[in-house]
């Protein structure tokens, strides 16, 4: 490798230190659109992707993309370069960063279902292999696109399109998110945190000036107008953004305009050091159009789940971009434009079928190993637990919140972590739950006093015929062991008549009490209505039952009334036949068995 002098292996260095905060940006605006549960996930993966595609661009990939060629095809030497070259160790430093940037544009396409460690492979493949491989095509002198003419400065299609394309690959392998298509409808799942996704947009936009301006690889002039153009572009590209949120949604989308500043940075990364600004502002402009065409399509036509819009943003976008460059940039020597525009298309369609058959197979792969993708109680639970045994304690709060309401158990309190902000609310939902159980106590309280005096007769103090019915809606409390006796007050009428309504009342108070004196603890003693009593006995042999029957006749004809003195009461019996026989049914039996005591004269049991 030649020689760089100091000023221009400053500028190098200086600018891969900017691209290196692309990692950043992306791990930014990924975590902010992913759900809560997978936001550790997301930024893991966007570490890890750095960590080995450092080392595998190391190892392999460096000496593939930019060793001595072999045919036009692939790199033969410089692996694992030893530092040796200064110069060479500012351009591997370079280059490293646009590997890591190549493989994280990846995670955004499979993110909230992919298993870590799977991700990890296709890092190391991506790294080592893929994008080498294609950069090595386009980027080396003796690359075989190079050659024919391919034109792609700082790689909207050789880092970004072919990282799109690989995660069309694994978003169609790995299918779509759980719930993500459902009953022919498209669900939103909003994002954990817009303001991530805003502050990852600024990190991308300053780090890109690295991206585009170093990728001159020398400190001249010419990086105002690489600068210019990009900031243009990106700017175009919101606007463009700013416009379609606008006019279908009427507010603006915090996803649209920020994925429009990005594709409008991808759109003129191909052409930066070559169109002037204006040309710059429409590519920008246009790149955000194409990703929101593109996105749509993708995701309404043909169900293809893309949570960050990778497919959009970097694949198409980027191809846009490298086509603009056979479009607006200055012609090479002996071409034509429509030669120029061919050749583009070229470069354009070897990447994606490239890295887009490659992934195929590389995702197959995985799913073949069940490497692939993480199982359904696990994608429910969140892949920060399941993958990592990671959790957010405010993403725990309110998950425990959640569950307190769809279940309604407020029996128990949730995690306070003290000296947290997320503790101060745990401790104010505690002291909710605190006065809510107290409240929920209190009205249970009140409702047994409210049940108590539905079911209690208020003249008698014992059980109304509600009360009676209700329980025998409870098939446990005697099932086919019981009989009935029913009890009415002989000439209550008259009594009523002589005495008026409030001795008649008087005469059912101390009936009642008589009654009660006698019924056994199992029996269920209730006024039926007017002067007619009831037992429910907790016995089927009616000879035993007729015994209660004729002990409490005696009593009543016994006692003493006040006013009146002397009164009786007429007794009907009956029980089950069988335990087919309905309550309506014997019921309907004592009160014939009443009846026909009545009609013998009255004061006896009878039995039916």
């Amino acid at each position: 490798m030649n020689e760089v002098n100091n000023i221009n292996l400053l500028w190098i260095v200086i600018s891969a230190f900017l691209v290196f905060l692309m990692q950043l940006g992306f791990a930014m605006v990924e975590t902010g659109m992913v759900r809560a549960k997978n936001t550790i996930n997301v930024a893991m993966k966007n570490l890890i992707d750095t960590i080995f595609g450092i080392i595998c661009f190391w190892l392999i990939g460096y000496g593939i993309m930019f060793g001595y060629d072999f045919n036009g095809l692939i790199g033969t030497d410089r692996f694992a370069i030893d530092g040796g070259n200064f110069s060479e160790n500012g351009l591997f430093f370079f280059q490293a960063m646009f590997a890591a940037t190549a493989a994280t544009i990846i995670s955004g396409a499979v993110a909230e279902r992919m298993k870590f460690n799977g991700y990890i492979i296709v890092t190391i493949v991506v790294t080592s292999l893929i994008y080498p491989i294609f950069g090595h095509w386009a980027w080396s002198d003796y690359g075989w696109l190079k050659q024919l003419g391919f034109v792609d400065f700082a790689g909207s299609t050789v880092v970004h399109s072919i990282g799109g394309w690989i995660g069309l690959a694994g978003a169609i392998v790995l299918g779509p998110r759980l719930g993500k298509f459902k009953n022919g409808q498209i669900k939103y799942f909003a994002p954990s945190n817009h303001n991530f996704v805003v502050f990852g947009v600024f990190i991308l936009f300053f780090a890109w000036f690295g991206f585009n301006a170093g990728s001159l690889l020398k400190f001249d002039p010419l990086v105002t107008s690489i600068l210019l153009n990009t900031t243009i572009a990106a700017s175009f590209g919101g606007f463009a953004g700013w416009l379609i949120s606008i006019f279908n949604k009427e507010k603006v989308s915090v996803e649209i305009f920020a994925f429009g500043v990005i594709a409008g940075l991808v759109g003129v990364t191909a052409g930066c050091d070559q169109f002037d600004a204006r040309t710059s502002a429409f590519v920008g402009f246009v790149a955000t159009l194409v990703m929101y065409f593109f996105d749509t399509l993708i995701l309404k036509k043909f169900k293809i789940d893309d949570p960050l819009s990778v497919i959009g943003v970097h694949g198409f976008a980027g191809a846009w971009g490298t086509i603009a460059v056979g479009i607006f940039a200055m012609l090479p020597e002996n071409i034509t434009r429509f030669e120029f525009i061919y050749i583009q298309s070229i470069g354009i369609f070897t990447a994606f079928i490239f890295a887009f058959g490659f992934g195929l197979v590389l995702f197959f792969i995985l799913a073949k190993l069940d490497i692939l993708r993480v199982r359904k109680r696990h994608e429910v639970m969140g892949l920060n637990i399941s993958e990592h045994n990671a959790q957010l304690p405010w993403v725990d709060t309110i998950e425990s919140i959640i569950k307190i309401m769809k279940t309604g158990d407020i029996k128990h309190k949730i995690h306070e972590e003290r000296g947290t902000e997320v503790g101060l609310v745990a401790k104010f939902f505690n002291y909710l739950l605190d006065i809510l159980r107290q409240k929920n106590i209190d009205l249970q309280n009140s409702n047994m006093k409210l049940r108590s005096k539905a079911d209690i007769d208020p003249l008698t103090q014992i059980f109304n015929r509600r009360a009676l019915l209700e329980k025998l809606k409870d098939k446990n409390i005697y099932g086919a062991n019981y009989s009935i006796i029913m009890i009415d007050i002989d000439n209550f009428k008259s009594v009523n008549d002589t005495y008026g309504h409030s001795v008649g009342d008087s005469v059912l108070k101390e009936l009642s009490l008589i009654v009660k004196a006698i019924v056994r603890d199992k029996d269920i003693f209730a006024r039926w209505g007017g002067e007619e009593f009831l037992i429910l006995a907790n016995s089927r042999d009616l000879q035993v039952v007729e015994i209660v029957a004729e002990k409490i006749r005696q009593k009543i004809e016994a006692s003493n009334f006040t006013t009146v003195g002397k009164i009786t009461a007429s007794f009907g019996v009956s029980s089950p036949k069988n335990e087919k026989q309905t309550f309506e049914n014997v019921l309907e039996y004592a009160d014939k068995a009443l009846y026909q005591a009545k009609e013998l004269g009255r004061n006896r049991v009878c039995s039916w």
